[in-house]
Protein backbone atom coordinates (compact mmCIF):
# COMPACT_ATOMS: atom_id res chain seq x y z
CA UNK A 1 0.00 0.00 0.00
CA UNK A 2 2.83 2.35 0.74
CA UNK A 3 4.03 2.34 -2.88
CA UNK A 4 0.54 3.26 -4.09
CA UNK A 5 0.39 6.33 -1.80
CA UNK A 6 3.81 7.42 -3.03
CA UNK A 7 2.60 7.09 -6.62
CA UNK A 8 -0.52 9.18 -5.86
CA UNK A 9 1.66 11.89 -4.24
CA UNK A 10 3.95 12.11 -7.27
CA UNK A 11 0.95 12.14 -9.61
CA UNK A 12 -0.76 14.98 -7.71
CA UNK A 13 2.52 16.90 -7.58
CA UNK A 14 2.85 16.65 -11.38
CA UNK A 15 -0.74 17.80 -11.82
CA UNK A 16 -0.13 20.79 -9.53
CA UNK A 17 3.04 21.75 -11.43
CA UNK A 18 1.23 21.42 -14.77
CA UNK A 19 -1.62 23.61 -13.52
CA UNK A 20 0.85 26.19 -12.25
CA UNK A 21 2.69 26.26 -15.60
CA UNK A 22 -0.62 26.57 -17.45
CA UNK A 23 -1.69 29.49 -15.22
CA UNK A 24 1.63 31.26 -15.83
CA UNK A 25 1.17 30.94 -19.62
CA UNK A 26 -2.42 32.20 -19.46
CA UNK A 27 -1.51 35.24 -17.35
CA UNK A 28 1.55 35.98 -19.48
CA UNK A 29 -0.52 35.97 -22.67
CA UNK A 30 -3.16 38.22 -21.10
CA UNK A 31 -0.61 40.76 -19.89
CA UNK A 32 1.36 40.71 -23.15
CA UNK A 33 -1.85 41.35 -25.08
CA UNK A 34 -2.70 44.36 -22.93
CA UNK A 35 0.55 46.07 -23.79
CA UNK A 36 0.20 45.89 -27.55
CA UNK A 37 -0.41 49.08 -29.47
CA UNK A 38 -2.81 49.05 -32.40
CA UNK A 39 -1.24 52.28 -33.65
CA UNK A 40 2.26 50.81 -34.04
CA UNK A 41 1.81 50.43 -37.79
CA UNK A 42 1.52 54.17 -38.38
CA UNK A 43 3.63 55.64 -35.56
CA UNK A 44 6.43 57.76 -36.99
CA UNK A 45 7.02 60.49 -39.55
CA UNK A 46 5.21 60.35 -42.88
CA UNK A 47 6.26 62.36 -45.92
CA UNK A 48 4.31 63.05 -49.11
CA UNK A 49 5.34 61.04 -52.16
CA UNK A 50 2.75 61.92 -54.81
CA UNK A 51 -0.03 64.39 -55.53
CA UNK A 52 -2.93 63.52 -57.80
CA UNK A 53 -5.27 66.04 -59.36
CA UNK A 54 -7.47 65.90 -62.47
CA UNK A 55 -6.41 62.28 -63.00
CA UNK A 56 -2.73 63.19 -63.22
CA UNK A 57 -0.27 61.84 -60.66
CA UNK A 58 2.78 63.94 -59.97
CA UNK A 59 5.77 63.04 -57.84
CA UNK A 60 5.86 65.31 -54.81
CA UNK A 61 9.45 66.28 -55.64
CA UNK A 62 8.25 67.56 -59.06
CA UNK A 63 5.89 70.04 -57.38
CA UNK A 64 8.81 72.18 -56.25
CA UNK A 65 7.44 72.42 -52.70
CA UNK A 66 9.85 72.26 -49.77
CA UNK A 67 9.74 68.98 -47.87
CA UNK A 68 8.78 70.69 -44.62
CA UNK A 69 5.52 72.08 -46.09
CA UNK A 70 3.51 68.88 -45.68
CA UNK A 71 3.92 65.99 -43.28
CA UNK A 72 2.44 63.85 -40.55
CA UNK A 73 4.14 62.74 -37.36
CA UNK A 74 2.10 60.14 -35.46
CA UNK A 75 2.90 59.64 -31.79
CA UNK A 76 2.19 56.59 -29.65
CA UNK A 77 -0.40 58.40 -27.56
CA UNK A 78 -2.96 59.03 -30.35
CA UNK A 79 -1.54 62.52 -30.79
CA UNK A 80 0.20 63.76 -33.88
CA UNK A 81 1.72 66.81 -35.46
CA UNK A 82 0.25 67.74 -38.82
CA UNK A 83 2.01 70.15 -41.16
CA UNK A 84 -0.16 71.54 -43.97
CA UNK A 85 1.13 74.33 -46.21
CA UNK A 86 4.00 74.94 -43.79
CA UNK A 87 1.81 75.38 -40.72
CA UNK A 88 2.27 72.77 -37.99
CA UNK A 89 -0.24 72.01 -35.28
CA UNK A 90 -0.79 69.30 -32.72
CA UNK A 91 -3.77 67.11 -33.44
CA UNK A 92 -5.54 63.96 -32.30
CA UNK A 93 -5.98 60.82 -34.38
CA UNK A 94 -7.66 57.44 -34.36
CA UNK A 95 -6.33 54.54 -36.43
CA UNK A 96 -8.57 51.57 -37.21
CA UNK A 97 -6.34 49.57 -39.56
CA UNK A 98 -7.75 50.90 -42.85
CA UNK A 99 -8.09 54.61 -42.14
CA UNK A 100 -6.94 57.41 -39.89
CA UNK A 101 -9.36 59.98 -38.52
CA UNK A 102 -7.62 63.30 -37.84
CA UNK A 103 -8.90 66.42 -36.20
CA UNK A 104 -6.87 69.49 -37.14
CA UNK A 105 -7.96 72.80 -35.61
CA UNK A 106 -11.52 71.52 -35.32
CA UNK A 107 -11.65 70.21 -38.90
CA UNK A 108 -12.04 66.46 -39.40
CA UNK A 109 -10.05 64.60 -42.05
CA UNK A 110 -10.24 60.93 -42.99
CA UNK A 111 -7.10 59.43 -44.50
CA UNK A 112 -7.23 56.02 -46.11
CA UNK A 113 -4.53 53.48 -45.27
CA UNK A 114 -3.50 50.65 -47.56
CA UNK A 115 -0.23 48.69 -47.78
CA UNK A 116 1.89 51.30 -46.02
CA UNK A 117 0.45 54.29 -47.89
CA UNK A 118 -1.70 57.01 -46.34
CA UNK A 119 -3.88 59.03 -48.72
CA UNK A 120 -5.27 62.44 -47.76
CA UNK A 121 -7.84 64.18 -49.94
CA UNK A 122 -7.98 67.97 -49.82
CA UNK A 123 -10.34 70.27 -51.69
CA UNK A 124 -8.67 73.53 -52.64
CA UNK A 125 -10.54 76.07 -54.78
CA UNK A 126 -12.99 73.36 -55.89
CA UNK A 127 -10.10 71.13 -56.97
CA UNK A 128 -9.68 67.72 -55.43
CA UNK A 129 -6.06 66.89 -54.60
CA UNK A 130 -4.96 63.49 -53.26
CA UNK A 131 -1.68 63.42 -51.38
CA UNK A 132 -0.05 60.05 -50.77
CA UNK A 133 2.31 59.71 -47.80
CA UNK A 134 4.80 57.00 -46.90
CA UNK A 135 6.56 56.45 -43.62
CA UNK A 136 10.16 57.62 -43.35
CA UNK A 137 12.52 54.79 -42.52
Amino acid sequence: MRGTNKFKGVYYMKVRVMCLVLCVFVFASIFCGCGSNGNAEIIGKWVPTTAKTDGETISYSELGIDEDQFGLDFKDSSNCTVTLAGISCDSAYTFNGTSVDLTVNGTAYKLSYDSGVLTMVLNYDNNRIEFSFTKQR
